[in-house]
């Protein structure tokens, strides 16, 4: 069997928090729960899991069907990360811009809430794209020349002429971690204009 990174449907991205103000991780428990109550999201929605207690990695995980939204704080850095879990029709270009578009909505509504005590800002200038498939897609030089035509199609889609480019951001033994980066700090709410 041929394995092509066209195939990958188990992916993640990430949006970063502005630096500034610190995040209150247990802040985000209440919201989540919300979250579900109102179907506030895109997907089919299920529990809230509290990790506050953990330093590193995902600190409150809102689990859905088809993916999972968590407060991620992985590397000393404070993200919003959506992992899309189930397979959906399309390229993985359209993929890509349908989770792009699930996560900017996440974020806007994020950034507009305001009883999380204190107003958050995520940057428009980076996203990161973890694999989640080592299989389809391992961590190799190889998969990121393959993966290379679809990221940059979707650079230009998000970030047009500020587009910087692709840089690999992955550990040893690590899941493959991609950064697409731009020249310009963009509201988050624009860069969903361009995909909405």
């Amino acid at each position: 069997m041929i394995h092509s990174v066209e195939n990958l449907h188990r992916f993640g991205l990430k949006v970063f928090l502005q630096s500034s103000p610190d995040p209150n991780p247990h802040a985000f428990v209440p919201v989540f729960h919300r979250w579900i109550q109102t179907h506030a999201v895109d997907g089919l929605l299920i529990d809230v899991a509290d990790y506050t207690h953990l330093k590193d990695g995902p600190q409150v995980l809102l689990a859905g069907h088809e993916g999972n939204y968590s407060i991620d704080c992985s590397e000393g850095r404070t993200s919003l990360h959506y992992y899309r879990k189930t397979p959906t029709g399309g390229s993985l270009l359209d993929r890509l811009v349908t989770s792009c578009r699930t996560i900017f909505r996440a974020s806007v509504l994020l950034e507009a809430d305001e009883s999380l005590g204190a107003r958050y800002f995520f940057r428009g200038d980076e996203i990161q794209f973890i694999t989640n498939d080592r299989l389809t897609a391992p961590s190799t030089q190889k998969t990121i020349a393959e993966l290379k035509p679809t990221l940059d199609a979707l650079l230009k889609i998000l970030f047009r002429e500020n587009a910087v480019g692709v840089s690999n951001n992955t550990g040893p033994g690590e899941r493959l971690k991609l950064n697409l980066r731009s020249s310009h700090n963009a509201p988050i709410k624009d860069l969903l204009s361009r995909i909405s």
